[in-house]
């Protein structure tokens, strides 16, 4: 009858014996994670140190934590370095990598990383996604969930876990975001005072290079993130077809090192083509014809525009006005509270479905932007004198509308 076997990733007897120069080999029969049963061997000065150190070399050899095995005893900290190695290697972009490993080395690791694996259960996790939410916001609490998901979902895949503990940790309560728009009124009296400062002078008497007015027009009649629109190229938008239309395909966004670049997918992955309104379009056509930049809304040198960049001279410009403190991606729920509002695009109900405004009744305007479907405001208060006219001739054609529709 033959010998059985030995079980995988263990050893047999241990046999020495003496070399010249009085030094002792130890040495066993060891079967492989391959399942094949090889001959290890160490040598040592004495018997008892070359044990030691074949005992050691098959122990390593069970538990090779860089190749990715993990165990029960295996370290949190030793978990994140294996399972981020495997993460990183995803289709996610640059600026989510970049902010889920800030959370990893800023809040998990220094919390966690000593505990091993056995001692993770759910009642110590749960208790530290609630500190987390409590003392770093929720932001930062829910991505601590998906990082703990997907680490100990490996902790699982390995067998160093019977079940992943973070399937049953309370979900991260989502704190109630008042959504903060501008009306009529406020977005004729700040494409005026924008485009007072567009054409003023700084402060060495030269005219100021901040092309804020024409980028604002664009958010007001699309909806585009402010990435969005700093990437966009003239190649992106067709003036050969009524309406205009313009490709949205790509973003700015911060890489790995934190540096700003042109990333090829928006936020959401896919790209989308919209129509887009008279006043949009005249502004292009004008832009086109004084362009040298295949940037559609390039930096005063020709090169990509940083959105941090607008967002200082966005907040310079509106020191001492009204509107001190709002921020430029108030137009995006701008324009969705609109649509949703006056019957362009889908229900309210199905507004309030998705996105970062479903809350309130707006929209993520994904789930409208489709097969270039309008998806704007479709006029605009007109600058100066004849601004509060627009807003009635506005005003009259909605209520027009609403009589047709109940009439």
């Amino acid at each position: 009858m033959s010998r059985p076997p030995l079980v995988s990733e263990t050893w047999g007897a241990v046999s020495t014996r003496m070399l010249e120069h009085g030094r002792w080999a130890a040495r066993a029969r060891y079967r492989d994670v391959d399942g094949r049963t090889r001959q290890i061997e160490r040598i040592g000065s004495t018997k008892q140190k070359a044990e030691a150190l074949l005992r050691e070399a098959m122990r390593d050899r069970i538990k090779p934590l860089g190749d990715g095995e993990l165990g029960p005893d295996t370290r949190l900290a030793d978990l994140a370095i294996v399972w981020w190695d495997e993460f990183g290697h995803t289709s996610r972009s640059n600026a989510t990598l970049r902010r889920y490993e800030t959370v990893l080395d800023k809040y998990v690791i220094p919390n966690l990383g000593g505990w091993m694996i056995r001692e993770a259960s759910v009642s110590k996790l749960d208790r530290f996604i609630k500190q987390t939410t409590r003392l770093n916001g929720y932001s930062n609490a829910s991505i601590a969930v998906v990082l703990l998901t997907g680490m100990f979902a490996m902790a699982a895949r390995h067998d160093a876990i019977e079940a992943n503990p973070m399937k049953s940790v309370a979900p991260v309560e989502e704190p109630d975001h008042q959504v903060v728009t501008f009306s009529l009124d406020d977005v004729a009296e700040l494409r005026e005072i924008l485009a007072r400062w567009d054409a003023g002078l700084d402060a060495s008497g030269r005219r100021r290079g901040t092309d804020l007015a024409d980028p604002v027009d664009f958010f007001l009649g699309t909806g585009c993130r402010p990435g969005e629109v700093f990437a966009l190229m003239w190649e992106d938008v067709d003036f050969t077809i009524q309406p205009f239309t313009v490709d949205i395909h790509r973003t700015m966004a911060k890489n790995r090192e934190g540096r700003w670049t042109v990333q090829n997918k928006t936020k959401t992955g896919g790209g989308r083509r919209l129509f887009l309104p008279t006043f949009v379009g005249k502004m292009l056509l004008r832009r086109r014809v004084e362009s040298f930049s295949d940037l559609v809304f390039p930096s005063s040198t020709l090169t990509p525009r940083i959105p941090d960049n607008f967002r200082l001279q966005w907040h310079t410009a509106l020191k001492g006005t009204r509107f001190e403190g709002r921020v430029p991606k108030e137009f995006r729920s701008t324009v969705a509270t609109a649509m949703g509002r006056h019957g362009r695009g889908p229900s309210r109900r199905h507004l309030g479905a998705r996105g970062w405004h479903r809350r309130q009744g707006g929209c993520g305007l994904r789930a409208f932007r489709r097969g270039g479907l309008p998806c704007g405001l479709r006029t605009l208060p007109s600058l100066g004198r004849q601004r509060r006219s627009a807003l009635g001739r506005y005003r009259g054609h909605r209520r027009n509308h609403r009589r047709r529709r109940t009439g």
